[in-house]
């Protein structure tokens, strides 16, 4: 006679019954001492997470952060001092062109722009093809001179890599350096250099050094300011140069003067 087993889902005869009995008589502790194992590691577990979920919920709030009359009385301990880490107003040696060098003025040119040149230099003015007239301020000995005008290209370094190439065709050019100035971005470069010839000027048989700077003025245009000399290791025309830029104001410009008058 064949019955149906339940557990395998199948339909045995009595012998094959009997044996299956046999085998689930067999398996019953084993499947208790699952069971049992089984429900022990389940209490484990509950009793991990109870003790952790206590714990967590017990722990104490990170304290609110503190309010703004708080941090004001924490700053006003005695004892202590705010840190400042701005330059020192007294410190002038950090502002290029504080004062006029000796011998300096300033001068307010014809083409609107303020500048600083030694006080018996004489300017003179010259067509240019674009912006304001080129200007030449020079000394009286006609050795050092300072020009002045105004750059049509867009970055003084792009003006400058321009002008060096056609200052590279000059009689015994030498470049000293070329490139914008420290901490001025693409506001201002330089272009350093001698040259036993200088455009527009007569043969005088002597080494020149020249100072080529440009630069983003105040009211957004681009000038040059280029110093001429005899290349006589003087510095003569980094203080012309630094000056110069220290004090020039563009035209219908109102700037302060750098000494602060």
């Amino acid at each position: 006679m064949k019955v149906y087993d339940r557990e395998r889902q199948d339909w045995a005869d009595g012998r094959r019954e009997h044996d299956l009995q046999t085998d689930r008589d067999l398996d019953l502790p084993r499947q208790r001492r699952v069971v049992q194992r089984g429900g022990m590691v389940l209490a484990a577990v509950g009793m991990c997470f109870g003790v952790w979920a206590f714990g967590w919920k017990d722990e104490p709030e990170p304290p609110p952060p503190p309010t703004a009359s708080e941090q004001e009385q924490e700053q006003q301990q005695p004892g202590t001092e705010p840190s400042n880490t701005g330059p020192d107003p007294s410190d002038t040696a950090t502002v290029a062109g504080a004062a006029l060098p000796d011998g300096y003025e300033e001068v307010q040119d014809e083409e609107g722009f303020r500048i600083a040149v030694p006080a018996d230099w004489t300017p003179k003015h010259s067509a240019s093809q674009y912006g304001i007239r080129v200007v030449n301020y020079s000394s009286p000995d006609g050795l050092r001179r300072l020009q002045i005008f105004q750059v049509k290209e867009f970055g003084p370094y792009d003006s400058l890599v321009i002008a060096q190439e056609e200052a590279a065709k000059l009689d015994g050019y030498e470049r000293i350096e070329l490139g914008p100035l420290e901490g001025a971005s693409d506001a201002a470069a330089e272009h350093e250099y001698r040259a036993s010839e200088i455009a527009g000027e007569s043969d005088s048989g002597t080494v020149r050094h020249v100072i080529d700077r440009r630069f983003r003025a105040a009211d957004d245009n681009r000038y040059a300011l280029v110093a001429y000399g005899p290349d006589n290791q003087d510095s003569a025309e980094r203080e012309l140069i630094d000056t110069a830029a220290a004090w020039f104001c563009p035209p219908t410009m109102t700037c302060p003067a750098p000494d602060g008058s």
